[in-house]
């Protein structure tokens, strides 16, 4: 053996890190996926796992709601995994490596998802009208305590190889120790931007390491110099280490089926959310900009998305005027029922067909599933 390879080996024993010169083949990733189709053409599948992601924007944007979906379909990948893994190892438990592991899966159960809210503004019911199951997930609101302890804290519980996503909302709501022994008026300079410096360099290589996602949302400030320059708090450690980094903004009210409306529109069905890609590091980098739709009553209308898709993306719905063709995704033909063409006019009307055609609907979301990542 030479004496590089003999070093690459003692230094895997040594810093227990197997897949330490993993590096050159490893692909893009596993992703979390949002439940809105038009948020995932966009990010190719979604949010990378074992990284950092950022949301950050202006308040009522839709960051932190868009975390919660996250967290609902979170849930559940983590639950099939585990019961995938299970499964598995019930097939071999001949070995005691096997019965070991199998045992320690079924006490810690599947991966949790822990949201520390020191904002202390999550909306249960508006969770749970997102898909969330409220003995689910873990909700943390610490008290005044200072950001260190709860950085630490964060540390701590991604060590325990249990927790398979973190949401921190926010960065700006972290208190330094050094700024909660001041009194209000002294000012301290660059806390919280250096102690985010430390806190991404040591838990960058740990949520490699443990499988974990962490998700930051932040806020954004006022440029004086520059206002078309976006700043956020927390210093830049933020921006370089992140993989993914999203801009929210709050777009154009809409109507039941997604029509926009006027900026000025009273009781609006809700908004139309508004997302820049800032950084991408998972995938091609060639998709900048997303919007979805959020409903107040109803959360998010995956058949909406869809039908924007097809309509704009894929082909597979073909406007003219204001009717619209709908073509078979398996033959590239336009659909036909009694022998008669399928045109449908007005979009509220498609989005009815397809939720009532869920033979066809089907059809048509599997084959942009299969294309969305690229």
């Amino acid at each position: 053996m030479s004496s590089f390879d003999d070093i690459i080996k003692q230094k895997k024993k040594a810093w227990n890190a197997p897949g330490l010169m993993d590096g050159a083949n490893a692909s893009r990733g596993k992703k979390l996926p949002f439940s809105s189709p038009l948020m995932n053409f966009a990010t190719y599948g979604g949010i990378p796992r074992d990284k950092i992601t950022e949301f950050c924007g202006a308040p009522g944007g839709g960051k932190s709601s868009t975390s919660i979906d996250l967290c609902k379909n979170s849930l559940n990948i983590f639950k099939q995994e585990w019961e995938d893994r299970c499964e598995e190892l019930r097939a071999h438990c001949e070995t005691k490596e096997a019965k070991y592991e199998l045992a320690e899966l079924e006490e810690a159960g599947p991966r949790k998802v822990l949201y520390i809210d020191l904002e202390h503004s999550f909306d249960m019911a508006w969770a749970e009208t997102l898909g969330i199951v409220n003995s689910d997930i873990s909700i943390m609101q610490p008290p005044d305590v200072p950001a260190e302890d709860i950085l630490q804290m964060v540390q701590e519980m991604i060590e325990t190889n249990e927790v398979g996503l973190i949401v921190l909302d926010s960065i700006p709501s972290l208190v330094p120790k050094a700024e909660l022994e001041k009194k209000f008026g002294e000012r301290t300079v660059a806390s919280l931007a250096g102690l985010m410096t430390i806190f991404c360099r040591k838990i960058v290589p740990l949520l490699t390491r443990y499988h974990t996602t962490l998700l930051m949302i932040n806020q954004i400030r006022d440029n004086m110099d520059n206002p078309y320059v976006i700043q956020t708090p927390g210093g830049q450690a933020i921006k370089f280490y992140s993989s993914l980094r999203m801009l929210f903004s709050l777009g154009n009210p809409i109507d039941i089926v997604g029509n926009e409306l006027p900026q000025k529109t009273e009781d609006p069905a809700g908004y139309l959310i508004k997302v820049r890609l800032l950084k991408q590091k998972s995938a091609p980098n060639d998709r900048k900009n997303a919007s979805y739709y959020l409903l107040s009553q109803s959360g998010i209308k995956p058949e909406m998305d869809y039908a924007q898709l097809a309509i704009k993306k894929y082909g597979l719905i073909r406007k003219a005027g204001a009717w619209f063709s709908l073509i078979s995704p398996e033959t590239g033909e336009i659909l036909e029922e009694d022998g008669k063409l399928v045109k449908i006019n007005g979009l509220p009307r498609v989005y009815e067909y397809l939720e009532t055609h869920p033979v066809y609907f089907n059809s048509l979301k599997d084959f942009i599933e299969s294309d969305i990542n690229g």
